[in-house]
């Protein structure tokens, strides 16, 4: 725990987080880790681009079911990340999972107008999730640490990044919605693939937390979306060293 003045004078790089609380599927919830997801009218699950077979539903969230504060984060409407995890055909590897806009993945968010469908029909999926509720939030107080500050701004005053370099607030770890990465790595965010700037970050989706699943070594996948394009979303991936 950080000392309540080092909290103080660090504030204004602080970010507020949220980490799922998650329990059992509920009948109708739309917030959900696992489980069969939501589609549009008239929609096929949605397929993995290299074995063209139904990419697993790791995370759904409604806009509604989001922190009051951060209910606007990624708009109106339900964010899904899909990924294939159908090892026979090595997917994960062929398809270059780890990197964005890889076609072995899928991010989007459903217009709320478009969000009147219904549950997928069951789909025999190999090791398929067992569907996780989302029950609620913890709130938390994230910090960044000294390589994300100085990658991405320059004019972080000197005594900031001192502060950081000795007292270490690194980024939570796990599952969670908002706050900085915690990089396992270097700092990694896309660029879009229509406006090539810099995408936002929204959840963090760490190694064997709330979905029994590893990225790579022990990995942490990421979520983005991109602030002046917010239809293009994007998931990518780092192996912890």
């Amino acid at each position: 725990m950080l000392p309540e003045e080092i909290k103080h004078k660090l504030a204004i790089l602080s970010r507020p987080a949220w980490r799922p609380r998650v329990g059992p599927a509920v009948p109708g919830a739309r917030s959900k880790f696992g489980g069969l997801p939501l589609l549009k009218k008239d929609e096929a699950w949605p397929c993995c681009g290299h074995c063209h077979q139904p990419m697993q539903l790791f995370v759904q969230l409604d806009s509604l079911d989001l922190p009051v504060e951060a209910r606007s984060a990624f708009g109106d409407g339900v964010l899904q990340v899909f990924y294939c995890t159908n090892g026979e055909e090595d997917c994960e590897v062929l398809g270059h999972a780890h990197l964005p806009f890889s076609d072995v993945t899928l991010v989007r968010v459903i217009p709320r107008q478009q969000a009147d469908g219904f549950d997928a029909l069951p789909q025999a999926i190999p090791d398929a999730f067992v569907e996780q509720a989302l029950t609620g939030w913890q709130c938390m107080t994230d910090f960044p640490d000294r390589q994300e500050m100085t990658a991405i701004n320059d004019d972080v005053p000197e005594a900031m990044l001192a502060l950081l370099q000795a007292h270490r607030p690194t980024p939570r770890p796990g599952d969670k919605f908002l706050g900085w990465p915690n990089w396992v790595s270097e700092v990694s965010y896309p660029l879009c693939s229509c406006c090539e700037k810099p995408m936002k970050f929204i959840f963090q989706l760490d190694s064997a937390d709330t979905l029994p699943f590893w990225f790579g070594n022990s990995g942490c996948a990421y979520v983005f979306q991109c602030e002046s394009n917010p239809k293009v979303l994007t998931m990518s991936w780092i192996s912890r060293p």
